[in-house]
């Protein structure tokens, strides 16, 4: 922890060698985060130097009472959310999909959800997950996997909470489609 500290306040001082071991110590574990919301390493690990960028630049403003680990997270995850409301037209989609109603596909049998638990793995799942429409991964992941809020999904993406509760709906029911289909297809073989 001491070691941590120290290192965050060579960073302050603008030395290279610690913002390198500071970005060593952390871009695994960031890179884990980003690749939940795009789909391949390239676009991944730029989010992750953006968010780096953004945390050399403010570290000013870091306080020690909050854990680093904590606070460069929540950087790379609104880096996140400013790269999906920058190269998407949220509004445009919203108008879209205030449009659609909520459709409904019953449930998955049990047998196929038994299945699909003991035999999924994870990197199955992140690749499910990955296959998704971009407006219900990110919020799938930001509400699933980040615990955020409607309210606070809705306020990040600039979104009512209806349209956030629409994009969680369809992300999974489409997972639940191609959980259904997989398992259904493996079982005719």
């Amino acid at each position: 922890m001491e070691q941590l500290s120290n290192l965050i306040e060579a960073c302050k001082r603008n030395e290279r060698k610690a913002q390198y071991a500071l970005y060593d110590l952390f871009f695994q574990p960031l890179m884990s985060i980003a690749r939940k919301y795009k789909n391949n390493n390239d676009d991944a690990a730029a989010l992750v130097n953006e968010a780096f960028f953004k945390a050399f630049t403010q570290l000013d403003k870091y306080k020690s009472e909050v854990p680093f680990e904590y606070w460069i997270k929540r950087i790379t995850i609104n880096t996140i959310i400013d790269d999906f409301r920058k190269n998407k037209k949220i509004k445009e989609f919203e108008a879209h999909i205030d449009d659609l109603s909520l459709k409904s596909t019953g449930s998955i049998s049990q047998e196929v959800y038994n299945s699909a638990e003991k035999d999924l793995q994870a990197n199955d799942i992140l690749k499910l997950i990955e296959s998704l429409d971009d407006h219900e991964r990110i919020v799938f992941n930001l509400f699933e996997i980040e615990g955020m809020r409607h309210e606070e999904i809705a306020k990040h993406l600039m979104v009512s909470e209806r349209t956030s509760k629409r994009y969680l709906n369809q992300a999974r029911e489409t997972l639940k489609d191609k959980v259904t289909k997989l398992f259904t297809t493996a079982k005719i073989y």
